[in-house]
């Protein structure tokens, strides 16, 4: 019987950890007030990631569905960074886009916590190329 049982929780454990391995959900972007994002990232010292995004923009839309769900760029970036995805034609991301200036999308801005700029990129980035630019900002 204890071997029948340590093969079930065997393939328990297996069978979990496959599903919790690549859930599929990518970055974790905050889900909130700009305002509040930045309120976490001054207690947690934390950079602030921006995917600046507009819903016809179709670069947008490829770096939504195969960059920010790759799990390399997932793990450095929730662990790195608080990330907040914002349509710059929508509410709080109209003040964003005129206080950044952005005017093209996707626009990728990684800010202090008190909102100063530290890097501004525009246009599309693959996985490797994204990552590079994470490290940098985060050096």
């Amino acid at each position: 019987m204890n071997k029948t049982w340590l093969l079930l929780f065997g393939l328990l454990a297996l069978v979990c950890s496959s599903f919790s391995a690549d859930n599929g959900v990518g970055i974790t972007f905050f889900d909130g007030k700009y305002s509040d994002a930045k309120k976490l990232a001054a207690e947690t010292g934390k950079t602030i990631f921006i995917d600046g995004y507009t819903e016809w923009c179709k670069p947008c839309k490829q770096m939504s569905t195969t960059v920010f769900t790759d799990k390399d760029i997932a793990l450095y970036f929730n662990q790195t960074f608080i990330n907040v995805k914002m349509d710059m034609e929508k509410t709080d991301g109209m003040l964003v886009s005129r206080r950044y200036n952005v005017n093209f999308y996707p626009t990728l801005l990684f800010l202090k916590p008190d909102g100063s700029l530290i890097r501004k990129e525009v246009g599309f980035h693959d996985k490797a190329q994204l990552l590079q630019l994470a490290k940098e900002v985060s050096n």
